[in-house]
């Protein structure tokens, strides 16, 4: 009886047992069975301790990965990091991290709701004493006004240096304003001495900061210190306050060794006068670089190159930003018009005494009739979001690796 499979006919044997020709060691032919419906016999090598009567070990499976799975992988790994990136650029803080989620998600319609321009002017106050009131003077009720007025109209401080740097990281919609302090005048920094310790007094310009910030987290409160040799006064605490001002997160800058203005001096003697206060301030913080000079008067000096190239009896002198008495704000870092070394500043005085016109109440009334012209954050510190039609006005140059957003 023949059986066809595949095409062939294959004989079988009597007994229903199919045959096939083997070759034993001996070279003859043999015949093997096997009987219908028992599998062949494995034919690889043989496991360890196996035999008559025992059931080979079933072969390991391996553990498969599909595709797909090293895609997904892929994608957490990216997401971590890029948590990790963005809490380690703000700091840790979770309202820097929303900010920047924020700044993702806003739409063209966003934009133009909130009036998102990062070319608009910034303003850098200039405060010099906290006292009776006058042009140079605010008294201590006023200052906080200022600052109870500049948070309720969406300002938000930033740093000098973060302004230098065009690292603002406001939320999106808000106006960063910077604020300085000239001349180091007892009254912005003053220790009072009770039951044998040391507490700021709360009337002095820290002091009122210090209220506003622990009230107002999200104003970020700071501010830069330009100073002089008298360092607020209360000599046997000017490193004590110095360093209380840097832990804080303040900033030092300087104004010359003796309030000199610059420009009616030669080189040898503005040099001088640069190091000078240079060498003031790292007598008392020897690993602080003060990176910037309130110009006295307004007054730059004829050779420019010395305020962030200049060197004198062994003391750099390497400023990134200079600044003046002027009366107007400060454009943007990324307008081609940006120059660090000649930032202007808008006095803070009260308005009944501001003559000119160019306070900061003025140019607070002037921003609310043009918002246009006011800076105002897109949240995003790596991008740069402006107006179609301002493109021509931004320095590629000063952009540098941000991106530009146009709407």
């Amino acid at each position: 009886m023949d059986e066809e499979r595949d095409g062939e006919r294959t004989p079988v044997r009597e007994g229903g047992k199919a045959g096939r020709k083997t070759s034993g060691r001996d070279g003859r032919s043999r015949e093997r069975s096997t009987a219908p419906g028992r599998p062949a016999p494995h034919r690889g090598r043989p496991s360890s301790g196996s035999g008559p009567g025992r059931r080979p070990r079933a072969r390991r499976s391996r553990l498969r990965f599909t595709r797909r799975f090293y895609i997904l992988l892929g994608l957490l790994v990216g997401i971590i990091l890029l948590v990790v990136l963005v809490l380690s650029l703000s700091g840790g803080s979770g309202g820097d991290f929303r900010s920047l989620q924020a700044s993702v998600k806003l739409s063209d319609s966003e934009l133009n709701r909130l009036k998102v321009n990062e070319l608009g002017a910034v303003m850098i106050l200039a405060y010099h004493r906290i006292g009776d009131e006058g042009k140079q003077s605010r008294t201590p009720e006023n200052f906080l006004s200022d600052l109870e007025y500049l948070y309720e109209q969406g300002y938000r401080c930033i740093s000098l240096r973060e302004l230098v740097a065009n690292h603002i990281t406001v939320a999106p919609g808000y106006t960063p304003v910077v604020i300085t302090f000239d001349e180091s005048d007892p009254s912005q920094f003053r220790y009072l001495e009770e039951d044998g310790r040391l507490q700021i007094d709360p009337r002095c310009a820290v002091g009122i900061m210090e209220r506003f910030a622990s009230e107002h987290p999200d104003f970020n409160m700071t501010a830069t210190f330009f100073v002089l040799p008298e360092l607020f006064g209360q000599e046997e605490y000017a490193e004590v306050k110095l360093r209380y001002l840097v832990e804080r997160g303040y900033d030092i800058g300087v104004h010359t060794l003796n309030h000199v203005e610059l420009g009616g001096l030669n080189d040898a003697r503005v040099l001088e006068e640069l190091a000078g206060s240079v060498r003031l301030v790292k007598g008392y913080l020897p690993d602080y670089e003060p990176f910037a000079i309130a110009l006295p008067g307004g007054s730059r000096p004829r050779n420019m190159s010395l305020l962030d190239h200049g060197e004198y009896e062994g003391v750099k002198i390497a400023f990134v930003a200079a600044l003046l008495e002027g009366s107007n704000p400060a454009t943007a870092p990324c307008d081609r018009n940006f120059d660090p070394l000649n930032l202007p500043r808008v006095l803070a005085m009260d308005p009944s005494l501001d003559t000119s016109d160019s306070g900061l109440y003025a140019w607070l009334r002037y921003f609310m009739e043009n918002p246009e012209r006011r800076y105002v954050s897109d949240g995003d510190p790596f991008t740069v979001t402006v107006p179609r039609h301002m493109e021509d006005r931004v320095s590629r140059e000063k952009l540098g690796d941000r991106r530009l957003r146009l709407y």
